[in-house]
């Protein structure tokens, strides 16, 4: 079993925003997430990730087959204002869960962007709270994590070195 991580070059896009509509039909059962007149879930972002250096798409192979996908995100932290890059967006195909993908994915994209971390996961969402904190101890035991502080903030944030 060969998990590969590799940059999406613009040919990718299209597949990108075809599986995110899954991925956001999947998140809708935990946040209320808008539709366009089409039907179509909203992600405005996605064609920032071909456009701004500071954001990175990537498709995730098993076996030479598209898995699933990461975009990935660098910012100044709110608090301090020291670099630290994000997880935006995590998904695996259904058919390729549970085969350790997505924990292959992420600890390959650490090795292109070392340092200050965050991953933001919905409050309910007890698979992805479990996934990253199990992941996150593992690599960093001083990891931190905030729940949510607000009405308008309803994520809990992992931070952690990678």
């Amino acid at each position: 079993m060969t998990i590969k991580l590799a940059s999406a070059s613009s040919d990718h896009r299209c597949w990108i925003r075809a599986e995110l509509q899954s991925y956001l039909a999947e998140l809708s059962q935990f946040a209320s997430i808008e539709k366009n007149a089409e039907g179509q879930y909203n992600y405005p972002y996605l064609d920032f990730y071909w456009r701004a250096p500071d954001r990175h798409p990537f498709i995730i192979y098993l076996n030479n087959e598209a898995a699933g996908f990461l975009l990935v995100r660098e910012d100044l932290n709110p608090a301090d204002g020291t670099s630290i890059t994000e997880i935006a967006e995590l998904y695996i195909l259904p058919a390729f869960r549970q085969r350790s993908v997505a924990s292959s994915a992420i600890k390959e994209v650490f090795g292109y962007f070392p340092g200050n971390w965050r991953a933001a996961v919905l409050p309910n969402n007890d698979v992805a709270c479990s996934f990253w904190r199990q992941l996150i101890s593992a690599l960093d035991p001083e990891f931190t994590v905030a729940l949510p502080s607000s009405p308008n903030n309803q994520q809990i944030v992992f931070s952690f070195s990678a």
